[in-house]
């Protein structure tokens, strides 16, 4: 039990790192202590159901994308990594910056 502990732990830091986000804004962004966010990232405290529930509706993933964890992450290509990590990112972002966001992609990627 104590390494699905530690691997919903690190889901959770590694969520956090994803957003580009300090333990500061992480735990504001959660309604939590920047305390508490530490605490768990270094598998101190292990979070309640509670707890996830309320990561997970706040960073706007389901909590199975916590409580799912599987070694296969380790093994995913780098674009895969970065894909990810932009929609993260993104769900945090208002639909206006989404939209600039991806105007700006189009225009980057048509330029001759």
């Amino acid at each position: 039990m104590k390494d699905k502990n530690r691997e919903i732990c690190r889901k959770i830091r590694e969520i956090r790192k994803s957003m580009k986000l300090t333990q500061s804004q992480f735990a504001e962004l959660c309604d939590m202590s920047e305390d508490s966010v530490g605490k768990i990232e270094r598998c101190v405290t292990i979070p309640t159901i509670d707890t996830l529930y309320k990561i997970a509706s706040n960073v706007k993933k389901p909590i199975s994308t916590i409580l799912s964890v599987t070694y296969k992450e380790k093994a995913c290509n780098s674009l895969s990594d970065n894909l990810t990590a932009l929609v993260d990112y993104l769900r945090t972002r208002s639909p206006e910056d989404i939209k600039l966001v991806h105007e700006l992609a189009v225009k980057i990627f048509e330029r001759k």
